[in-house]
């Protein structure tokens, strides 16, 4: 598949634009909000349908993800632009406990998505990829902790990748009869609000108690 090719956004009707200027040129212009999302009916479902826990919420965070405008906007050399799909980057756990770099396609439809996502996660585990990369503006990074349910994250930062959402997500967990999954999302201030974070999690936690509404 190839690269998506991203469109300029017109600073002069963009609503953020004083927030795009004031926050696109501090030195660590990232921010990381970390929550709990309600996954309630998601264990039960995944089993039923004999699908992967984490390919499937990789799906479904896929999903949410290029729902909002503001996580595909991207700041490259200096332009603000605006992709119409972009596609995940995910950490892959290898059996030496190190991890690689695995690159699948998102296109909207559940059973190709899982079939790049599978595709993928065997590459990965059969030629794994540790080299810093490039050309990741068309991506967002996901990465998964399944050893804990964390309660805050920080991830090391590099301004190559500053406009590139990073997702984690942790070891799920119950609760007052909820099943509840850990999650985190770092995003370019100069792009991403707070607001923007809750909405997208929003409709990924409605997304996994209702994922009929994705897997058919």
């Amino acid at each position: 598949m190839p690269s998506e090719v991203g469109t300029p956004v017109d600073l002069n009707r963009y609503p953020r634009r004083r927030l795009f200027e004031c926050f696109r040129n501090h030195q660590v212009p990232v921010f990381s909000i970390s929550s709990q999302i309600d996954i309630s009916g998601y264990g039960e479902f995944i089993a039923a349908r004999d699908l992967r826990f984490y390919t499937t919420l990789c799906c479904l965070i896929s999903r949410a993800i290029n729902a909002s405008s503001c996580f595909r906007h991207r700041i490259v050399d200096g332009v603000l632009l605006e992709y119409p799909r972009v596609h995940p980057s995910i950490n892959v756990a290898l059996e030496d406990e190190s991890f690689s770099f695995a690159d699948a396609f998102y296109c909207g439809s559940f059973a190709e998505d899982y079939a790049s996502l599978r595709d993928a996660f065997k590459h990965a585990r059969q030629h794994p990829n540790q080299e810093f990369r490039g050309g990741l503006d068309d991506r967002f990074f996901l990465t998964h902790l399944p050893w804990l349910s964390f309660t805050g994250i920080q991830h090391p930062f590099t301004p190559a990748y500053a406009s590139i959402p990073l997702i984690s997500t942790g070891r799920s967990f119950r609760r007052d009869g909820k099943e509840l999954l850990p999650i985190a999302v770092q995003a370019h201030h100069a792009l991403v609000d707070g607001v923007h974070v809750a909405r997208m999690l929003d409709h990924l936690s409605h997304l996994c108690r209702h994922p009929q509404e994705v897997v058919g």
